[in-house]
Formats: C-alpha cells, sequence, structure tokens
C-alpha cells in the first residue's frame, strides 16, 4: 500500500512566480532607465526578508509573530526601492505621510489575524486611525487641497464627532445581530 506523500516542494509555482515578477519588474524598470546603477538596488534583501516572513505566515503556516516584521520590511523594502528608482522627488516634506502609512499597514494583517475578538478590536481601530490621518496628511503635504491645514481642520472637525456616533451604532446593531443569532 503506497502512502500519499506531500511534495517536498509543495508551493514552488508560488516561489518562482514572487521571484519572476521581482526579477522582471526589476528589469523592466532597468530598461526603462530607472536604475542609474545597481547600488540603487539595496533595499531588495530587506524586500526579499520580508516577503521570507509572509510567505512562513501565510503560506507555511508558521507562527503570527512573523507577520507583523514581514509587512513591515516588505513595505519599508519596496518604499526604498520606489524612492531611488521611481519617485523623483525625493522630498521627504512631501511623502512623509508615507512612514505613518507604512506603519499603519503593516500592523493591520497583524491585527486582523489575531484569535481573540477584543484583541482585534484594541489594534484595528488605532491602525485605520493611523491610516487615515496619513491619507489626510498626504493631501495636504502633495498640495492636493487648497486649504490650509489648520482652517481645513477647524471647518470639519464635528466629522470626527458624527463618525464616533455612526460607529457606537454600527457596533450596537452587530451586537444585537450576535445575539440574535445564537
Amino acid at each position: 500500500m503506497m502512502k500519499n506523500k506531500e511534495p517536498r516542494f509543495p508551493n514552488k509555482n508560488l516561489i518562482f512566480g514572487i521571484i519572476l515578477i521581482i526579477f522582471g519588474g526589476i528589469l523592466l524598470l532597468w530598461q526603462l532607465g530607472f536604475f542609474p546603477s545597481p547600488g540603487n538596488l539595496w533595499p531588495l534583501p530587506i524586500l526579499l526578508l520580508g516577503l521570507l516572513f509572509l510567505y512562513l505566515v501565510f503560506i507555511k503556516g508558521k507562527s503570527p509573530k512573523y507577520l507583523l516584521p514581514g509587512m513591515f520590511l516588505s513595505l519599508i523594502g519596496t518604499f526604498f526601492i520606489l524612492m531611488n528608482t521611481v519617485i523623483t522627488e525625493n522630498n521627504l516634506e512631501r511623502i512623509w505621510p508615507a512612514f505613518m502609512l507604512i506603519t499603519g499597514l503593516s500592523i493591520l494583517p497583524y491585527s486582523l489575524y489575531k484569535k481573540s475578538r477584543k484583541a482585534r478590536i484594541t489594534i484595528i481601530i488605532p491602525v485605520l486611525a493611523i491610516i487615515i490621518l496619513s491619507i489626510v496628511f498626504f493631501m495636504f503635504s502633495l498640495d492636493l487641497v487648497d486649504e490650509n491645514f489648520i482652517d481645513f481642520v477647524l471647518k470639519w472637525w464635528p466629522v470626527t464627532i458624527v463618525f464616533t456616533g455612526s460607529l457606537l451604532i454600527a457596533l450596537y446593531f452587530i451586537k444585537i445581530h450576535r445575539i440574535k443569532n445564537r
């Protein structure tokens, strides 16, 4: 009687697909003239290490402790590769909200991966606030909004009260729905 053995490398198509996408993307950027020198690729090992951590969590089912460093390293590696290649304006005054966005996006999958509902909500609400604030700050740092930031805040601050009230009402209905479905 033969046992069905699990293949030694069950996810080789996924791994080779990711490698080919990264390698092809780098060659394409090189062909288009975005890589003036090979020294611009210094963030690539950071990106690959982050992708390895994410592979361990999502594909291999390893501990979620690798999720946060995996997301952070992947996003920060991607950010610095873009800074060295595609983003021509290296002016931190304009792109500083990207650091907030990277932090929020790094923690978001970890918050969704938590087993405990209370822990999930405790993490996800501040993470969403960080992501929303970074997007708002991006609008001002990239001059997408004609208004001064202080004038904008003074005019639109009541939206936070409306948003909080809407959130509380939504949580009430979610709680009622769960009680009825028990």
